[in-house]
């Protein structure tokens, strides 16, 4: 049809039109009127029109069309799009029902077991991996682990055993320092863990304990050396304290009754006392010699520094110091076997060694036992000679 309404304008231009348009160029009008008066050009140029409208129809009838199958592509993308995310959604639930089944059940059961055989009385608990094979060699090698632990803690209990049956006075003497006589004191939240560094005695002891007018007392002792006689001395220290903070309440009074009890030379300790009134948070203290305690804010770090020498025959003067303990705030007491304890190139962990770890403590937990337990776990992993001394510490949190 393109071609034919080419072929009818020519002709029309050509046949219709040229011959006028001549004839008026030269002149002769008559000729041209004669021309026009025949019709031909009029004919063709409704040959023209008549083509052009045939045209002109022919595009309307072709676009429509087009524009029909544009809207039917896009209905069918549509569905095929609106498929699509019905499978892709499918898929993913499929994917996210057998991840829960393949590996979060089977991830969370091994949770479960695990922390069920971290609970005291279930160590003989078997762990039963299951799930894909990776987690169930994860579960195995859990399993392997307790059934190490359990042997160990078998171990442990046969060595108290045979120490209650052949060394009574020994293991009274263990245990007497490591009752720390602690309760519960609504507003705090306190903790404490010593490990000696030979044997089963510890020139290291802590004491909590509440006074007559239901101020908390934390006391921190490290006699010098380990060993049984170190025992002998710390059991005496830990008596003398803890009867003269129960009748005085008074940190440095009780530091001056502990040094009076000394009669070898060569025998000394440090000790740090903290009296706590839960309510207000009220806190004092007195420091014969030991590392000062760690009062930890979120904005700032405050020691609890020396008041008087350490304890020995030489005697002295200690002076209470006062602060506060705000909710929230941590105090943190412990021996120099912590901080003295040595990683595989000799260096000690000091004290800025021991902010980085509890400043990681702090931020992964949330009680003061947990606190404590991520430290020492964290300098043990870190030291080359863990049991060269013995390692005592405590924290409280105002809660």
């Amino acid at each position: 049809l393109l071609g034919d309404t080419r072929d009818a304008y020519r002709i029309w231009k050509q046949q219709g039109t040229r011959p006028i348009i001549e004839a008026t160029r030269k002149g002769d009008r008559v000729a041209a009127r004669a021309l026009v008066r025949t019709g031909t050009s009029r004919n063709l140029y409704n040959d023209v029109r008549t083509y052009t409208h045939a045209l002109e129809d022919q595009i309307r009838i072709r676009r429509e069309a087009a524009a029909t199958i544009q809207a039917d592509q896009f209905v069918r993308l549509s569905r095929i799009l609106n498929i699509s995310i019905l499978v892709f959604f499918g898929l993913l639930a499929m994917f996210s029902l057998l991840l829960l089944r393949g590996v979060l059940r089977p991830l969370r059961e091994l949770q479960d077991q695990l922390v069920e055989v971290a609970q005291d009385g279930h160590h003989e608990e078997p762990i039963v991996p299951s799930g894909p094979p990776e987690l169930r060699d994860v579960g195995q090698d859990a399993e392997t682990m307790r059934r190490t632990l359990t042997r160990e803690v078998d171990r442990a209990r046969q060595a108290d055993e045979g120490l209650a049956q052949q060394g009574p006075v020994v293991a009274a003497i263990r245990e007497e320092l490591a009752d720390s006589h602690s309760e519960p004191v609504a507003g705090l939240d306190f903790a404490g863990v010593q490990e000696p560094a030979e044997g089963v005695l510890a020139g290291d002891w802590w004491s909590a304990q509440v006074l007559y007018d239901g101020q908390l007392a934390i006391a921190l002792t490290d006699v010098s050396g380990h060993g049984p006689e170190a025992g002998m001395e710390a059991l005496r220290l830990k008596h003398v304290l803890e009867l003269s903070l129960a009748q005085n309440a008074d940190p440095a009074l009780a530091l001056s009754h502990a040094a009076s009890g000394f009669r070898v030379a060569s025998r000394f300790a440090t000790c740090i006392v903290v009296v706590i009134e839960p309510q207000t948070g009220f806190l004092t203290w007195a420091n014969a010699g030991h590392p000062p305690a760690w009062l930890i804010t979120d904005s700032a770090t405050t020691e609890l520094v020396g008041t008087g020498p350490l304890l020995s025959v030489l005697g002295g003067t200690w002076t209470n110091q006062h602060t506060h303990l705000d909710i929230g705030a941590l105090l943190l007491l412990w021996t120099d076997g912590l901080t003295e304890s040595h990683d595989e190139q000799r260096a000690e962990l000091g004290d800025d060694g021991l902010a980085v770890l509890v400043s990681d403590a702090i931020t992964q937990e949330e009680t003061s036992a947990g606190i404590i337990a991520h430290l020492l776990a964290a300098a043990r992993a870190r030291s080359a000679d863990w049991r060269r001394d013995d390692v005592t510490c405590v924290a409280v949190r105002r809660v």
